[in-house]
């Protein structure tokens, strides 16, 4: 009773800060870039802890440098003074790490292409990184909205299937 509570809860709140978000981008500029800051360091400390298990023979420096990437920039967005007054070129930060990590990612690709699993689909994931990132550091105006009401689709989607799962286990419930 108290998880299907929980993932209700959890559901309405995720639609909420997405509706807050496309309603009040700017002031959720700073919030989000708080969390996305903590998911990025997250994300690679799970991909050093990956390089450092790895047999010697699957490691890449690459896969180094982007983990490294990733712990450098979620950490200076968690922990600097300075992020506060410069929320607002958070767009633009962004796009740029979103370019640098494609271009680590389309080499990694071209020097371990045998070891990846899904070569073909690492390297269109590592195109759109480059687009997109190319498309935000020249649009830097179109950044700030572009990237709120991205962040604000994810937490929608995020509550949606969030709710969907709620009313499936109320439905096992039963």
């Amino acid at each position: 009773m108290l998880s299907s509570a929980l993932l209700l809860i959890g559901s309405i709140l995720f639609i909420g800060a997405g509706i807050f978000c496309i309603v009040q981008p700017a002031e959720s500029l700073l919030a989000v870039g708080y969390y996305i800051g903590f998911v990025i360091v997250l994300g690679g400390v799970c991909q050093l802890l990956r390089f450092f298990k790895s047999e010697s023979e699957e490691r890449s420096l690459w896969h180094l440098l982007i983990s490294i990437l990733d712990i450098a920039f979620g950490l200076w967005m968690v922990v600097s003074v300075g992020f506060a007054a410069v929320a607002y070129l958070l767009p633009l930060l962004f796009a740029l790490y979103i370019l640098i990590r494609g271009l680590f990612m389309v080499i990694l690709r071209t020097k371990k292409k045998a070891a990846l699993k899904s070569p073909d689909l690492y390297m269109g994931a590592a195109i759109i990184q480059i687009i997109l990132g190319i498309i935000l550091v020249l649009r830097p105006d179109a950044a700030g909205l572009l990237f709120m009401y991205m962040v604000a689709l994810a937490l929608i989607w995020t509550g949606i299937s969030t709710f969907l799962t709620w009313r499936k286990k109320e439905n096992l419930d039963e």
